[in-house]
């Protein structure tokens, strides 16, 4: 499921540790950071689709995705390979566009729980999905995509390469823009600036953040980048000129572990709004986008009554707040 856009802590979480990792290389290509970390195959990756959607689909199913195999080890009844995609369940309209575009899946309406699930399971539909995506992964989860293209490859005798991890540029696809609309989140705060107790102004913080967990939950080859997810966040904090941050959750009985990048300054946000100009975001986090977008160009310079206005009425119908949706942008979307 999605995560709610809490920029900081929920009342049950205690934040235990933060740990930040200064990123010096502040060009805007990249390029995977790090690489002794967890070395990446040099061989030049060969694009099994080559169009532009393929790897927002990529991103979007390493954000929300689930790529399901059948464990030869167990005695449970053998199934194909299956795609699960899920959608906060304000993102309906998306998820009906990519099952009717694609002309895959159907959608299993989890309303009560908050959620709804675009469900793959035809054989040449799943086979769709895969040679879109493979080629276009940059996450611990193409252990997953290369499981399942094995089980394919004995069981039905073909010849699905196994192409390694994206490591062209984060800003040359629209990769980036698929997983945020996954585990990315936009964020806007109204504070009270004080000195020694005396009111001096309200002030107004954008933010853009992404959190994921930092381990994979299965082991995964050097070759396919490791079980780590700090690469891939050491890029897109590279990519933003912010630092990378680790951060340990407590709650009543777990701990949970993730890094956070975090775009709080007006360069990482230039950098962020010139990247999701060219390649939108599609979800409802598009009209969070615009909002945040709005909101940035409000209180540049010094910040009038008015404007201030503005800005508390926007934050009032933002993120979780949003009643009311317009999905028109999704007429933009081609799957090409």
């Amino acid at each position: 499921n999605r995560k709610n856009c809490k920029i900081f802590k929920d009342k049950k979480q205690k934040i235990s540790s933060l740990t930040q990792y200064s990123l010096n290389n502040t060009n805007i290509c990249l390029g995977p950071l790090l690489s002794n970390f967890n070395p990446i195959s040099s061989t030049t990756i060969r694009k099994y689709s080559n169009s532009s959607f393929a790897p927002y689909l990529a991103g979007l199913i390493e954000g929300d995705g689930h790529i399901a195999v059948h464990d030869k080890n167990t005695q449970k009844k053998e199934y194909r390979p299956k795609i699960i995609i899920a959608f906060n369940i304000n993102d309906k309209p998306l998820a009906e566009k990519l099952s009717t575009g694609l002309k895959v899946g159907k959608i299993i309406d989890r309303s009560s729980a908050g959620h709804v699930l675009l469900q793959i399971l035809a054989k040449q539909e799943v086979l769709k999905i895969i040679n879109l995506v493979n080629g276009h992964m940059r996450t611990p989860k193409i252990e997953a995509l290369h499981r399942a293209i094995r089980w394919i490859n004995e069981k039905d005798n073909s010849s699905i390469p196994l192409l390694g991890i994206d490591s062209s540029c984060l800003d040359s696809n629209s990769w980036l823009a698929g997983f945020t609309d996954a585990d990315g989140c936009f964020g806007i705060t109204i504070y009270d600036r004080k000195k020694n107790g005396v009111f001096l102004r309200t002030s107004v913080q954008t933010s853009f953040r992404i959190e994921v967990k930092q381990n994979y939950s299965r082991e995964v080859t050097l070759e396919q980048g490791g079980s780590s997810f700090f690469n891939i966040m050491s890029e897109i904090a590279g990519f933003f000129t912010v630092n990378l941050y680790t951060r340990t959750r407590k709650t009543e009985d777990k701990v949970f572990h993730a890094f956070a990048a975090v775009a709080h300054n007006s360069r990482s946000h230039e950098i962020l709004r010139i990247y999701f100009d060219n390649y939108p975001l599609y979800s409802s986090k598009y009209l969070a986008y615009k909002d945040w977008c709005f909101v940035q160009d409000l209180h540049r310079g010094s910040l009038s009554k008015e404007n201030l206005e503005k800005i508390k009425a926007i934050k009032n119908e933002f993120n979780t707040k949003k009643k009311i949706f317009d999905f028109s942008h999704l007429n933009s979307l081609q799957f090409k």
